[in-house]
């Protein structure tokens, strides 16, 4: 299970957002209760128990990270509007 991708996605997206809005809609899409990375924190169970410890780590740090991007970006943004 490899989320580098879909991280990369998630910074590039958030980069690039102009609208406080549109950034809301961007947390929904990848931490919300059907998020992109929550559904990966759901598939744990399919996997042997031996890797669900560090891929488990790996997601929540993709979501920290993700949480972490959208928090500076909405700064930033309301940094531009004032």
């Amino acid at each position: 299970m490899d989320i580098n991708p879909l991280l990369a996605q998630a910074q590039q997206d958030i980069k690039s957002c102009r609208e406080l809005a549109d950034l809301e809609q961007l947390r929904v899409k990848f931490l919300g209760k059907k998020g992109l990375l929550t559904e990966q924190l759901k598939q744990l169970g399919s996997l042997p128990p031996a890797e669900r410890p560090t891929v488990g780590q790996r997601i929540n740090d993709a979501k920290q990270q993700v949480q972490d991007a959208i928090e500076a970006r909405r700064n930033e943004l309301a940094q531009e509007e004032l």
